[in-house]
């Protein structure tokens, strides 16, 4: 960062540090802390206090927590960083994971039955999930809860789950999302979101941007 230069809190546009507004969105103007997020798209840890985009992937990274919603989503159809839709698919998918195991590497009738329903459930979810990222309506969303899931895991770490309702035309919807970065147990009840849903099924949603 440039000397004589601080960040907004809100909008991380650079001001002067003389400034006690920003000139950009009107927010409070300060020094920030050092926030060290992963990018909901790759997992790459960046700093979110200094960068709006990760320094991998590209992809635009959550806002900080307790910060104001970030700038619309962009028009669909959206382009989602390389190797994203094959991380939600297979390797980030807990349903699939366990479900291949059941049904590939577990020799009895029962196991490999549960399997396949587990992984078939699991590419569902990632299809849902990808579609209301490519294609969804933007709208205000307001996270209820935010807690440790631990009804699973993978290698023993437990994901976070990040409730949320969303507004649409037919009214208001519950949605939910699971995060492996802990810091976004940061996050506050009644955080401002983008949230991108399927108007034919608005079961199919997700925060914008994603978070990892």
């Amino acid at each position: 960062m440039k000397q004589g230069i601080t960040k907004c809190e809100w909008c991380l546009s650079e001001c002067d540090n003389e400034d006690m507004y920003c000139k950009q969105c009107g927010g409070s103007v300060a020094i920030l802390e050092p926030w060290v997020l992963q990018c909901g798209w790759c997992t790459s840890s960046n700093r979110r206090d200094l960068n709006t985009h990760c320094s991998k992937c590209g992809g635009e990274l959550p806002s900080i927590p307790g910060a104001t919603r970030l700038p619309e989503p962009p028009q669909t159809p959206r382009k989602l960083p390389f190797a994203y839709e094959s991380k939600v698919k297979y390797w980030k998918n807990t349903h699939f994971i366990i479900g291949a195991i059941f049904l590939l590497f577990i020799p009895t009738i029962i196991f490999p039955i549960i399997g396949f329903f587990l992984l078939r459930n699991g590419l569902k979810r990632a299809h849902a999930k990808i579609f209301s990222l490519q294609k969804g309506v933007p709208t205000r969303g307001i996270i209820t809860k935010v807690y440790t899931d631990y009804s699973q895991h993978i290698n023993h770490v437990h994901p976070i789950k990040i409730e949320y309702t969303f507004s649409t035309p037919k009214g208001e919807f519950h949605g939910a999302t699971l995060s492996w970065d802990e810091t976004n147990l940061k996050r506050p009840e009644g955080e401002h979101h983008w949230i991108v849903f399927n108007p034919e099924n608005v079961d199919q949603n997700n925060i914008w941007p994603p978070v990892a």
